[in-house]
């Protein structure tokens, strides 16, 4: 890893590199005063840097103008801007300019900081792949350590034909989650085996059913791929994409920036505009039924509760209320698709969060 500390006091750069040096040991880590050294545009054209740390008023220049200047070169590298105060106007500005991520310098923790930059890395990374078309945007496959996901199955573990159980990652009331692999192809997916009970429940198992048709007729990077849908005797199953990243809600208890939670609002509202242009409503939005790709990308899932509204089914009965009470909207907005910037609203108390 190589990285460049932009800013004109030597105690924040001194600071910043213990930090970098605390999660990157071999890290090679250079520092630019612009005061005394100007813009480094050409030191930025001729090294191949990993991650730029940049003030945001270097040598009383505006940052978010340097960032726009060197992201017109395809090649720069991430950067992440450092304040010494700003609102979420002001990560506003930073992300259109092409900012990876915008922190404050008082009281950053290491820890916050090394989260920015494995995540501006991981988006960098899958963004150059995408755009040389040399990685579908489906990848669902990863390299996966199974001792460290979820325990060992158990000797009474449900078993499912076709698909070869390897650790028991969750259990609730209504299911049991397995990381299994399909036995004709080897891939490794989550295998959602359902209570035997909920199978005698018509109007679950209408949603069940109806569950897998909405997903599959989507077909977007945001929103998570099953693979197949059915029974194993009394047993109803899902088989989807195995998802590394955890859930929003863990992110949220950790803390995020406020650009990091625009960017994220922006990527769900495109994948809800994605799943309204198929007339379906998710009913059910919330951070723990958005999860995250290896690649950090988030996806969502959980669509039991969705609405289709092309169709004429309604499992919903007069007065019925379905959804999670803290995440619905306030009014009965949710029977119509809501466009983009009505979502970011929406979503905006996830940034006073940060």
């Amino acid at each position: 890893m190589r990285f460049l500390i932009i800013d004109e006091s030597s105690e924040f750069r001194r600071v910043l590199a213990g930090m970098l040096r605390g999660s990157w040991p071999e890290a090679r880590i250079d520092e630019w005063d612009p005061r005394q050294r100007g813009k480094p545009s050409a030191i930025l054209a001729s090294e191949r840097y990993d991650m730029v740390l940049l003030d945001s008023h270097p040598a009383g220049e505006d940052g978010i103008q340097w960032v726009s200047e060197f992201r017109k070169n395809v090649q720069t590298p991430p950067m992440i801007l450092i304040a010494d105060h700003g609102d979420t106007h002001v990560a506003i500005q930073a992300m259109k300019a092409g900012a990876a991520d915008f922190l404050r310098k008082t009281g950053l923790p290491a820890q916050r900081l090394t989260r920015a930059i494995e995540d501006a890395l991981r988006e960098h990374e899958a963004h150059h792949l995408e755009i040389s078309g040399k990685s579908a945007v489906f990848a669902r496959t990863a390299p996966l350590d199974l001792k460290r996901i979820g325990a060992p199955v158990h000797g009474d573990a449900v078993a499912i034909p076709g698909y070869r159980t390897l650790r028991m990652i969750g259990e609730g009331g209504m299911a049991q989650v397995y990381l299994a692999e399909r036995v004709h192809d080897g891939m490794q997916m989550v295998l959602k085996v359902l209570d035997p009970a909920l199978r005698r429940d018509a109007t679950f198992l209408q949603r069940f059913v109806r569950e897998y048709k909405l997903i599959v007729s989507v077909e977007n990077e945001h929103v998570a791929h099953i693979f197949d849908q059915g029974f194993s005797g009394e047993h109803p199953y899902i088989a989807m994409e195995y998802l590394p990243g955890g859930t929003l809600a863990t992110r949220i208890h950790e803390g995020m920036t406020s650009l990091a939670a625009l960017r994220l609002t922006s990527q769900i509202a495109k994948a809800l505009d994605a799943i309204h242009a198929h007339g379906i409503v998710h009913r059910d939005l919330k951070p723990q039924n958005i999860m995250f790709r290896h690649n950090g990308r988030p996806v969502i899932v959980d669509f039991g509760l969705a609405k289709d509204l092309d169709s004429n089914t309604n499992l919903t009965r007069h007065g019925e209320v379905m959804a999670t009470p803290r995440y619905m909207s306030r009014s009965s907005a949710w029977a119509k698709p809501r466009t983009p910037a009505r979502i970011c609203t929406a979503w905006g108390r996830f940034s006073m969060k940060c």
